[in-house]
């Protein structure tokens, strides 16, 4: 509903003068008052389609992440069980197992069908892999300094990132 220009009471659409003040109430008002409430929903219009749009293309991987999460500690648990895998080697395997999975949830994120971020998933996977063959071959010694050095690796990195990318 548009507003009188000379006292800003609301005004009917199809009045010609102001119940309030008595003014006459010039088309050219009205006609601004209602293409600005079509650009306002327009523009609505607009922010949600730019909404689903993200939405579609948010990271879908976590179910299929989560699901070879499973298949891989069922699949240890059962070689434990039939006494191919030692009950004390199992945690390196697993460890390794979920590396490699987060380094393959990277490389999905990198695609078309599977955007999102990838760079946590691609440390974390590499971190879980050094800790799990640090275990497997038994370095468990080294493998905290393998972490401290992977780590300034990292920062080092980001340091870099944060120099290249322009300030908001």
């Amino acid at each position: 509903m548009p507003f009188c220009s000379k006292c800003g009471a609301q005004v009917a659409d199809d009045s010609k003068f102001c119940p309030s003040c008595g003014a006459a109430v010039s088309a050219a008002a009205l006609t601004k008052e209602r293409r600005e409430k079509g650009e306002k929903e327009e523009k609505e219009k607009g922010e949600k389609e730019e909404k689903s749009e993200k939405h579609e293309k948010d990271d879908r991987s976590g179910p299929l992440v989560g699901g070879l999460i499973l298949i891989l500690l069922g699949s240890l648990f059962l070689l434990q069980q039939a006494d191919m895998l030692p009950e004390a080697d199992i945690w390196p395997y697993f460890l390794f197992g979920i590396g490699c999975i987060l380094i393959a949830q990277a490389l999905l994120r990198s695609t078309q069908t599977f955007k999102g971020p990838r760079m946590g998933s691609l440390i974390g996977g590499l971190i879980l892999c050094m800790i799990g063959l640090g275990g497997m071959v038994g370095v468990e010694d080294w493998w905290p300094l393998l972490l401290i050095a992977f780590g300034i690796l990292v920062v080092l990195l980001g340091i870099s990132a944060m120099r290249r990318s322009p300030k908001p």
